[in-house]
């Protein structure tokens, strides 16, 4: 059994757990060999789980040897299950971290799956319930066998739910940029749906959660250091008088610039800002360049997240408080920084999802704009890689 333990240890890459597992039945070992052959129906593959050295322990009458490749195999599943196949350094442009599974929380769990008799649905509980992530399995399972592009890409997007926490919340916002999308969705439903620009291939919009906790009207905006060096740092310097036209307003010179846009229309923010606070300075905000939003492909960005019709977003986040639509219209027309708190904190999920099915087990897909596709089926496995990169070459090269 300390062999056992060591092992589980390795598999998890963390200290060793405190207490040994139940001993395997054969039935429960037969149970767990089942569910292992059928994990493509979660976009992943049987033989990352070590099937072959369960089924050699159930044909031989060897405890130990059974109890150490179950305990393997079940937690390898439980792994990838609960936190995705692909390792956190590997996920391109992701910053979701889901907490890792310990040795002792991967026994604690197989202790109760063993006294109830059921390894199965222990396991499947730790996939994501959203209808999503259901919705996607039901389109991989319909798909014929030769479908290997589109069947790569929906095991590519079942990882990344994999990577988003189970309990998204009741009420949150979804950006979903290869779709070019926001949703606010209300108990499991879409509430409001609406276009976005996103961040072009050289500045791309990272996938993260944070929380909003307000609405801000009339920003201003403090201008990014990159952006400075860019385009803002030399419009200041050549064309002082236009820049304060813009609502420039600056201090410092050279390295030591510091710019700030004053509130406005032309504000690169538009009029209206999501209060979401995170490292990656990532917001969703109104822009001036409204045009923008009839193009299909909507690449622009420096990273951040612009929608369209901002204020029925605001008042629709902001309902049953005392900002209605027509007291956001008045405080918008004022011109005045004001931040209006949301009724409860909403939280916010940028995903990167180039796949999604219905309800009635119709799969859309959306170009790959980034190019990640293919990194995520070449961990996965994913049959059909050459087809997925071929895709995301010819998307790029169109770009």
């Amino acid at each position: 059994m300390r062999i056992l333990i060591l092992a589980l240890s390795f598999l998890l890459c963390v200290a060793p757990p405190a207490h040994a597992a139940m001993p395997w039945s054969a039935q429960a070992a037969a149970r767990l060999l089942d569910y292992g052959e059928k994990i493509g129906t979660h976009g992943l593959d049987p033989s990352d789980y070590e099937l072959d050295r369960l089924r050699t322990a159930l044909a031989g009458r060897d405890q130990a040897g059974l109890d150490t490749a179950a305990t393997r195999s079940f937690a390898l599943l439980a792994r990838d299950l609960a936190n995705g196949r692909v390792p956190a350094a590997q996920r391109r442009l992701s910053y979701f971290r889901t907490a890792n599974l310990t040795p002792d929380a991967v026994l604690e769990l197989l202790d109760r799956a063993l006294a109830a008799g059921d390894v199965p649905g222990t396991l499947d509980r730790l996939a994501p319930a959203n209808a999503d992530y259901r919705m996607l399995r039901a389109a991989l399972a319909s798909l014929p066998a030769d479908a290997r592009s589109d069947r790569a890409r929906v095991r590519a997007n079942l990882e990344r739910w994999r990577w988003l926490p189970r309990d998204l919340g009741e009420r949150y916002l979804l950006v979903n940029v290869p779709e070019y999308v926001v949703r606010l969705m209300d108990g499991g439903k879409s509430g409001a749906e609406h276009r976005v620009i996103v961040g072009k291939r050289a500045t791309p919009t990272p996938q993260f959660a944070t929380t909003a906790t307000g609405i801000i009207f009339n920003p201003t905006w403090t201008v990014p250091q990159s952006i400075i060096r860019e385009s803002v740092g030399a419009l200041v310097r050549n064309r002082p008088d236009t820049a304060r036209a813009r609502g420039y307003t600056w201090t410092g010179s050279g390295a030591n610039l510091h710019v700030v846009q004053q509130p406005g229309p032309t504000n690169s923010l538009g009029q209206m800002k999501i209060d979401m606070p995170n490292p990656l300075s990532i917001f969703l905000h109104d822009t001036p360049s409204k045009t923008l939003f009839g193009q299909e492909t909507r690449m622009f960005s420096h990273g951040c997240v612009r929608t369209d019709r901002p204020f029925d977003l605001a008042a629709r986040m902001l309902a049953g408080t005392e900002w209605t639509p027509a007291r956001i219209e008045e405080a918008v027309a004022a011109r005045e920084t004001i931040t209006a708190k949301l009724p409860r904190p909403v939280p916010v999920y940028v995903v990167y999802m180039t796949a999604r099915a219905d309800a009635d087990g119709r799969l859309h897909s959306f170009d790959d704009i980034y190019g990640l596709d293919a990194g995520i089926s070449r961990d996965l496995g994913a049959a059909g890689l050459a087809a997925v990169r071929q895709l995301s070459d010819r998307t790029c090269a169109a770009g």
